[in-house]
């Protein structure tokens, strides 16, 4: 099967219809069909269902697209290590998970550096929490992944990174938490929580909160915190978040430390028993390297 007609699949399971498909594509519309419907007449099942002008994924289809994105991933890494064999120089894509923390001052430069040595390497980057990252990881959706504790490290290799955050929260003027330097646990009763909803963090929280015998109010759960932010800065609740992640100037969310701080470590991981493409171990290589020296 030629990895033309799974590009197209894969771009109609994006995209939601046809037409916006084909656009995408630069292919004639009813070409497109046309090749959807043979494959689905290949696989002897249908991929999509249509609804109200939608492509909608079925069952197998949505498990199609899962084992042909990792087709696709591991057949461009094989070329890239083809390529690369009479090649000095290194070229390739590396997909890198991050969650958001001070972790993007640290990777920044790094990734600047490494970009100078190898100036071939394209950088795929995916922001989210540390269940997405290490779910795309274990899809081979990515090689490396960027995160913070708490994590389970079994699955993973591993290498701990020089830098820490510390939870707080993040108020508007009109929080009776406003005035305070520093916040305790306690002073988190009666307040409308916005979280984290990454399991390991929550229960985390949970287990601060029922240290002090406080029951919480949770009323918004968040992965990233853009749309978190704006429900703060509108006095919908008091915001748990960290304080490598800086609030916009003008959302007028100040950010309280905790007290006694609570840190959070940053690791960089990669999984066990899966064979990194030759960039990616390159990168691992360099960054073990230039910790070494700081």
């Amino acid at each position: 099967m030629e990895t033309r007609i799974l590009n197209y699949f894969l771009t109609i399971a994006k995209l939601g219809t046809v037409s916006a498909a084909a656009r995408e594509l630069h292919v004639a519309q009813p070409t497109l069909s046309r090749q959807i419907q043979r494959l689905e007449a290949d696989l002897k099942t249908p991929l999509f269902t249509r609804e109200r002008h939608r492509m909608v994924l079925t069952k197998a289809g949505l498990a199609y697209q899962l084992h042909v994105q990792q087709i696709l991933i591991e057949l461009d890494r094989a070329n890239q290590l083809v390529r690369n064999i009479n090649n000095d120089e290194l070229t390739g894509t590396l997909g890198i998970g991050s969650v958001e923390s001070t972790i993007t001052k640290f990777l920044t430069p790094q990734l600047i550096n490494f970009h100078q040595e190898n100036p071939n390497v394209i950088f795929d980057l995916f922001d989210a929490d540390g269940t997405s990252i290490k779910e795309r990881l274990d899809q081979g959706l990515l090689e490396v992944g960027f995160v913070s504790t708490p994590i389970n490290t079994a699955k993973y290799h591993y290498l701990k990174l020089p830098i820490t955050d510390s939870w707080g929260i993040a108020v508007n003027q009109d929080s009776p938490l406003w005035q305070q330097e520093k916040i305790s646990i306690s002073d988190l009763k009666d307040q409308p929580l916005i979280i984290p909803h990454r399991q390991l963090v929550r229960d985390e929280l949970f287990d601060w909160l029922q240290a002090e015998e406080i029951s919480s109010q949770i009323v918004a759960e968040y992965n990233l915190l853009t749309n978190a932010i704006y429900l703060a800065q509108a006095g919908l609740g008091t915001l748990v978040c960290i304080s490598g992640v800086e609030l916009p100037v003008n959302s007028r969310l100040k950010f309280i430390p905790l007290e006694p701080k609570r840190e959070l470590k940053h690791f960089l991981i990669w999984r066990k028993g899966s064979p990194l493409s030759e960039v990616a171990q390159t990168f691992i290589n360099f960054l073990k390297a230039q910790l070494s020296i700081q």
